[in-house]
């Protein structure tokens, strides 16, 4: 029933915020680089993200359990945007803003790479766990000058760990996810992505992009 709800609320809400996209900001690469202009917007857009992470981690007590509750939500909840990966007319219409990805993921209950991994970084910080949105190559890309994928990195009891809730789901069954690429170990997650910033691999002693390549 909350979840309709939310539905509805964003409808009405994004009818109003489209022409509020002001400042650049975030992914150098032309990924998501703006944000809403008004305080009002974006007050909005947190309140309803506020109370649907609390709706999906009510009675959870650990920041793993939080964790994994808005990963398994967002798993069986959100499936891939086919339509929007190959209708560059709509990606021109989603990409504005964080906010206005989150918004049309949850109005639509579909994601890509990027709009998986905002929505699950913004549903941990409402529910007070770090989490970042990690941008990068994977061994799928057809060239390398500019990353072709995005991830997640999540903060849990002090230690950050990797996940990737797109190939989860592609990889897993309606309802069902590919729970290898939850919490992956970093020196089996550098095997198939790399990231932008080579801090996140969170390893000691990275590899090269040209010896991830080869």
């Amino acid at each position: 029933m909350f979840v309709k709800y939310l539905l509805s609320f964003l409808f009405l809400f994004s009818l109003g915020a489209q022409s509020q996209i002001g400042s650049v900001i975030g992914h150098k690469n032309n990924a998501i680089i703006q944000q809403s202009k008004t305080r009002k917007d974006r007050v909005t857009h947190n309140l309803v993200l506020e109370k649907l992470a609390y709706s999906i981690t009510k009675g959870k007590e650990s920041q793993v359990e939080k964790a994994q509750a808005i990963y398994l939500w967002i798993t069986k909840n959100i499936s891939y945007d086919h339509e929007l990966r190959v209708n560059k007319k709509l990606q021109k219409e989603f990409y504005t803003s964080r906010e206005n990805v989150i918004q049309k993921v949850l109005q639509r209950q579909k994601a890509l790479c990027g709009g998986f991994a905002f929505l699950f970084e913004q549903l941990c910080e409402q529910a007070g766990i770090e989490a970042k949105t990690i941008h990068g190559f994977t061994k799928l890309a057809m060239a390398y000058d500019k990353p072709n994928h995005s991830w997640s990195a999540v903060r849990l009891d002090g230690k950050w760990h990797l996940l990737d809730i797109t190939w989860s789901v592609s990889n897993g069954n309606p309802g069902n996810p590919d729970a290898y690429w939850y919490l992956t170990p970093p020196n089996t997650f550098i095997k198939s992505h790399y990231p932008e910033d080579i801090n996140w691999t969170l390893l000691n002693k990275p590899p090269s992009l040209l010896d991830f390549i080869n």
